[in-house]
């Protein structure tokens, strides 16, 4: 069985039902920064009457013993009273997972959980001409519904009596007990009001205690009042002779608002008041809601993938939705923002415009959201024009109107500013949005293309095409990008290979937005930077056909990511076929640095930089793409090795727990945990 956990979460609510690693590594989270610790138990009986339970293996064995505490001195519990429950062995477990369906089957158990996919319509804004029609949208109403739904399949059709099994998980939330729920076609157990396992069978019964052997341990039925213990379970029984397939909704719910100072709470309390009304529509909406997200599963094509690329991504896809928020303001407008996984940065602008690919193709109104509430709120100007800052805040604190959470002075790596990137990275995801065909937009944010274009030339003062200055923000310091943890081969943002060829896409992109939007002399001095740059780049190759990482250290360090900007040109619609003299330069660059082994590791995965084992996996999938798709580089033998080293990577043996994870430090997770960007590989399926 794979080990991994996998984030099952809505779209939207920063919740997620975390299942997959063994142990207490999972359970049901909500606006966490990493699984919420917590047992879960989907067990059944191990024959008949038995009254012993064996369980998939997501809970972890408790040496103390709960009820000492209110023994007064007593020794608790005998050994034997204490063992009614067996955790399977992970070769007795078969596992398979898409990007909707994670399934685990082992004898007569099948537990499979399903997570939402496809289409989120754009909320309405009060005032807006249809919003009242588009507010009773059946399709916007289940698309924010915050619960995932799963099946508890109990196959007794060989036995001679009835067979016990059960379903729940022990809260965490120190301010919450556990509680029955109880509903006109609906029985539950949850923890407080936030979180919740609901089911419909109607012939399932409620149990809070303090462990397993509390509540099963001598047969009898706990009484409906209790509540002592932070654990609740669903008991079903399946008569002999018998198949039954129990129907769940792991409901999340926050009444409350979450964010700060701008008070802002999630946009589902407009449909849904609390977790009965999460529960009933997630049950009675149950097979429209599960066929609905098959069919955007099959819509998908992941199919076409090699099976390590398509496991990839629909573990990608599932901790990009953990790390999401559908929030409304105080005045009813929607508001979107991605987490950045364990780190809870809101709307990191170097994760958006690498997410974008993704939000295009799922929901583009959400980038479009991302990018008009940076421009509006989160920009700023230095000595050279206009920028925007790192992120939003953090932890739902929102920061002050043209700062980040992240960004200070004085500093040449991690902290400091990323006012070149960031400055890319704005251009690069409204050029992605604007690929949706919204002529509108553009023409709305001409002024603020142009302002971005200025900014980028006065960054070039030397009209190489290419930064060559710092801001003055660094107060001395240096900029950096996205790469902060790396060393400067990727780090520094001045005369940075990675940068030019990134710096190449925006003004390729701009020349033609400026182009069709009249400003003809802005057009024609984006096209000059962009031929600049290309000249710059082919002028800079060294005697092995390699392209140095900074231009201003030509000895110094090769890396991968200088083809990353080719991906995002393509991406933005740049023709790479009009630029043959930069495709070549690159094409034998990527290959000189994979085929040497300096960017390999022994494994076969792709090292970003050969001085630095920090690689991250979002960028290497940006760059395998542009290898395979754009540079022609055989989709080998060699590729399909690094696949399977960077899958391997996420099955880690232990930070597996993590579930998807960025920063990997010779193939093991170190940082960007619980982390979104991993659905930069949906740009895979572009290659059929």
């Amino acid at each position: 069985m794979d080990l991994t956990n996998v984030q099952h979460s809505p779209m939207g609510a920063h919740a997620s039902f975390t299942l997959g690693h063994p142990g207490s590594n999972g359970g049901l989270g909500l606006g966490l920064a990493g699984p919420a610790g917590q047992n879960v138990y989907i067990a059944v009986e191990d024959a008949p009457g038995s009254g012993s339970f064996v369980a998939l293996p997501f809970f972890a064995t408790d040496d103390g013993d709960p009820l000492a505490r209110f023994q007064g001195g007593e020794d608790g519990r005998t050994a034997e009273s204490t063992g009614p429950l067996t955790a399977l062995p992970a070769d007795r477990v078969r596992r398979t997972l898409d990007a909707v369906t994670d399934r685990w089957t082992a004898g007569p158990l099948d537990f499979a959980v399903h997570s939402p996919l496809g289409a989120l319509p754009e909320p309405p804004c009060p005032g807006d001409p249809d919003a009242g029609q588009r507010d009773a949208d059946p399709e916007l109403r289940l698309a924010v519904l915050p619960a995932v739904l799963a099946e508890f399949t109990v196959d007794n059709t060989s036995g001679t009596a009835p067979l016990r099994a059960f379903v729940g998980y022990a809260g965490s939330d120190p301010y919450s007990g556990m509680r029955h729920l109880q509903a006109p076609g609906l029985t539950g157990v949850g923890e407080g009001i936030r979180t919740a396992i609901v089911t419909d069978a109607p012939d399932a019964r409620t149990a809070i205690g303090f462990d397993i052997p509390f509540l099963l341990g001598d047969g009898h039925s706990q009484p409906a009042g209790f509540g002592l213990g932070q654990t609740g379970l669903l008991v079903f029984e399946v008569p002999a002779g018998q198949r039954r397939t129990h129907r769940l909704a792991v409901c999340f719910h926050e009444a409350d608002h979450v964010t700060a100072p701008e008070r802002c709470r999630y946009l589902y309390n407009r449909y849904y008041a609390d977790l009965d009304a999460v529960a009933s529509a997630a049950l009675g909406n149950f097979e429209t809601l599960l066929a609905r997200w098959r069919r955007a599963a099959d819509d998908l094509g992941a199919t076409s993938l090699s099976e390590e690329r398509a496991w990839m991504l629909a573990l990608a896809i599932r901790s990009y939705y953990g790390s999401s928020e559908l929030l409304e303001d105080a005045e009813g407008r929607p508001v979107w923002v991605v987490n950045e996984g364990e780190f809870r940065m809101m709307n990191t602008l170097d994760l958006t415009v690498d997410q974008s690919f993704f939000e295009v193709r799922q929901h583009p109104w959400t980038l479009r959201n991302v990018v008009d509430r940076q421009l509006e709120l989160y920009s700023y100007s230095d000595r050279y024009g206009i920028s925007f800052t790192h992120d939003m805040g953090v932890a739902n604190v929102w920061s002050p109107p043209g700062s980040s959470s992240y960004e200070r002075p004085g500093l040449t790596d991690c902290f400091s500013y990323m006012t070149g990137e960031q400055l890319l990275n704005w251009v690069l995801a409204a050029a992605v949005y604007t690929g949706t065909g919204d002529i509108e937009w553009c023409t709305r944010r001409a002024s603020a293309l142009r302002d971005c274009l200025d900014s980028m030339l006065a960054r070039d003062p030397g009209a190489t095409g290419v930064q060559t200055v710092d801001s003055d923000r660094v107060a001395g310091g240096a900029e950096i990008t996205t790469y902060d943890s790396l060393d400067t081969s990727l780090g520094q943002a001045r005369s940075s290979t990675y940068m030019a060829v990134k710096g190449w896409a925006a003004y390729r992109w701009l020349e033609r937005a400026l182009r069709a939007l009249g400003d003809t002399p802005a057009a024609e001095e984006a096209r000059f930077r962009a031929d600049r740059a290309v000249k710059t780049l082919t002028a800079a190759v060294g005697a092995d056909g390699t392209l140095p990482a900074l231009l201003d250290d030509p000895e110094g360090a090769r890396i991968i990511p200088v083809v990353e900007g080719l991906a995002l040109a393509h991406l933005t619609g740049t023709d790479i076929r009009s630029e043959p003299r930069l495709a070549a330069v690159l094409r034998d660059h990527l290959r000189a640095v994979l085929d040497s082994g300096r960017c390999r590791f022994d494994d076969g995965g792709w090292k970003l930089s050969q001085t630095s084992d920090n690689s991250w996996l979002s960028k290497i999938y940006l760059c395998q793409f542009a290898a395979r798709a754009l540079l022609g580089l055989p989709d080998d033998e060699d590729m399909a090795a690094a696949d399977r080293a960077h899958a391997a990577w996420l099955r880690h043996p232990t930070e597996s727990r993590w579930s998807w994870s960025d920063q990997m430090i010779a193939g093991v997770a170190a940082g960007s945990r619980y982390y979104p960007r991993g659905v930069t590989a949906v740009v895979w399926l572009s290659e059929r």
